[in-house]
């Protein structure tokens, strides 16, 4: 038959109904033919197929007819108005479609079903909506898929803006996951996809690459509604477990191929595109930030911007005891990690900054384990691990924070300014003002590369004296009646005394104070002697008591570096000799 037969203006269906029970097997010749006129008029006579699908003859029919016509030359006029009768009404008639392939796959070389099937699917995919499931169902549903529906697919994933693009990406997803032999070409072209030059692109895909390999959606992966008498033709395939492993594995080599390639990148934009598909995994499955960690300091400019870029995002979402888990493996050093963090690494003190601001924002702490992990490497670095110690000074206790002072007083003026600040300004903060100043004076300068630099400690006091609304007038007296109890009096003592009258000239009667003390202690036997004796010229004349109350020695010895006080007290007690010592009138020459 070189064309399709006419149609019966009336009885298609009992024509139909006829030759209902007529197996294939039973069909040659001349009966061939009849039945070929028969069936096909009754099929195509208008009312026909409401009736046989309700009898529940539909099926039986479509499969007759579908033998029938693997029968017929390869596209011929019969061939040709057949397939226009079934994609007429492509959700009706789908099964017919399905019923012929499967006979051709039966009976005719593969060459010629791969023929008819690119035919077939090609004609379906065009005449079938952007967003149709149905064009899923057929190919997963298909004996055998010719390789240009491969093709078909790429066209479909071609752009961001395909209207097909939703639609190509899940069909690729369902024939990776339920077809052994497509895994491969589906899945390497989603992997390419992953690593588009567009990010709207890349986001659905990686998305989607991300929830195959958690063996995600995996039930929704057929279709519902497959016909009864298509199922035994369905292929086999592997348990879908098994599929999601291989499609995991390949995921997982082919973003740790990517990493390479990232972080390798000259241009952050290559790095932007090969880098996302890497950290979306690592949602899943967080132990592999150990490698980002690793290679970051070894990557490129370009690349560690990008990294330093990306990542918070991810760590904003991961579990925190999953991101712990893996700096600690960094910080301990362990056999299986990668080697200890350097001094001042950027990734992993970035990873610490944004656990930080995480437990901060919901009013919680970081794990122990991390506390306890940051502050073991600041012990094995010394004055090079401070900078890992910033972070966490809110979420450390009071004894920690002492520990890790030593090492703050090794950064940068401006990393020990806002370090102090995070101490100071914590809620609760781990040492009181007061107590955070006397630790400071207790600190000892010493030379040498582990010891606290002299100029570091001015540094971090003057710090803490600036922070006004934290270091306030009585926090700083308070701080400064334990220092001048000390023994050995603090090298900055005096220093500190004039700064907090400087800045809080209110203060002054709580600083004379403060020098009574220091001189009943004899501070003209230490080191301190000098700034002494300048800080009372600076309180003339609220000091004059202090002066007279100098050994003669030491009184001609001040008055001697500071005249102009001389002058002062010469002219006090000529005023009031009775109110002067006779001793300190004999170093006045009166």
């Amino acid at each position: 038959a070189s064309s399709a037969p006419p149609v019966p203006a009336s009885g298609g269906a009992a024509a139909a109904s006829r030759v209902s029970g007529v197996a294939p097997a039973e069909v040659s010749g001349a009966a061939l033919k009849e039945l070929l006129d028969q069936l096909t008029a009754a099929l195509l006579a208008t009312g026909a197929e409401p009736s046989l699908r309700v009898g529940g003859q539909l099926g039986a029919h479509h499969r007759i007819l579908g033998r029938l016509a693997s029968t017929q030359p390869l596209l011929s006029g019969y061939q040709g108005a057949l397939l226009e009768h079934a994609l007429s009404l492509p959700h009706e008639r789908h099964e017919l479609l399905l019923a012929w392939a499967y006979a051709e796959f039966r009976e005719h070389s593969l060459e010629r079903y791969d023929e008819l099937a690119d035919v077939l699917l090609a004609s379906l995919h065009e005449r079938l909506a952007p967003n149709d499931r149905l064009w899923t169902k057929l190919l997963l549903q298909m004996p055998r898929l010719p390789r240009t529906v491969l093709e078909l697919l790429r066209s479909d994933v071609a752009s961001a803006a395909s209207p097909r693009l939703t639609l190509g990406l899940t069909t690729l997803r369902d024939l990776a996951l339920q077809r052994d032999a497509w895994r491969p070409a589906c899945l390497e072209l989603l992997l390419e996809l992953c690593t588009a030059g567009s990010a709207p692109l890349r986001a659905p895909s990686i998305r989607l690459v991300v929830s195959m390999a958690a063996g995600e959606g995996v039930s929704q992966a057929v279709p519902a509604g497959t016909s009864p008498h298509i199922s035994p033709y369905l292929p086999q395939g592997v348990a879908q477990a098994a599929a999601v492993d291989q499609i995991a594995a390949r995921a997982h080599s082919h973003a740790a191929e990517e990493l390479e390639a990232a972080l390798a990148a000259e241009e952050e934009e290559e790095a932007a595109r090969r880098l996302p598909l890497y950290l979306a995994l690592c949602n899943r499955s967080p132990s592999m930030l150990a490698a980002l960690l690793a290679g970051f300091d070894g990557a490129s400019a370009a690349a560690q911007a990008t990294v330093q870029e990306l990542l918070p995002g991810l760590l904003l979402h991961l579990p925190m005891e999953a991101v712990t888990e893996v700096l600690l493996a960094q910080l301990r050093g362990e056999p299986d990690a990668s080697p200890p963090l350097a001094a001042a690494s950027p990734l992993p003190l970035l990873a610490l900054h944004v656990l930080a601001d995480r437990a901060t924002a919901v009013g919680g702490t970081v794990p122990a384990a991390l506390t306890a992990g940051v502050l073991g490497l600041v012990s094995r670095l010394g004055p090079h691990g401070g900078a890992y110690a910033v972070p966490l000074l809110p979420f450390l206790d009071e004894s920690q924070s002492v520990a890790v002072l030593p090492a703050l007083l090794r950064l940068d003026k401006g990393d020990l300014t806002e370090a102090l600040a995070a101490l100071a300004h914590a809620e609760p903060p781990p040492l009181a003002p007061r107590a955070l100043l006397l630790q400071l004076h207790l600190l000892k300068p010493e030379d040498g590369e582990r010891g606290v630099p002299l100029k570091a400690l001015i540094d971090a006091v003057q710090a803490c004296i600036n922070e006004r609304e934290v270091f306030t007038r009585a926090e700083l007296t308070a701080a400064l009646e334990e220092v001048v109890q000390l023994d050995p009096l603090p090298l900055l003592t005096m220093r500190t005394i004039i700064q907090t009258m400087v800045n809080w000239p209110d203060a002054a009667t709580a600083v004379m104070g403060l020098l009574r003390t220091l001189l009943e202690r004899e501070v003209w036997a230490t080191k301190l002697w000098g700034g002494y004796v300048r800080c009372c010229s600076m309180a003339m004349p609220l000091s004059r008591e202090l002066f007279y109350a100098m050994p003669p020695a030491q009184l001609e010895a001040a008055l001697a570096s500071h005249p102009d006080v001389k002058q002062k007290l010469v002219a006090h007690a000529r005023a009031e000799r009775g109110a002067v010592p006779t001793a300190a009138l004999g170093v006045l020459g009166l």
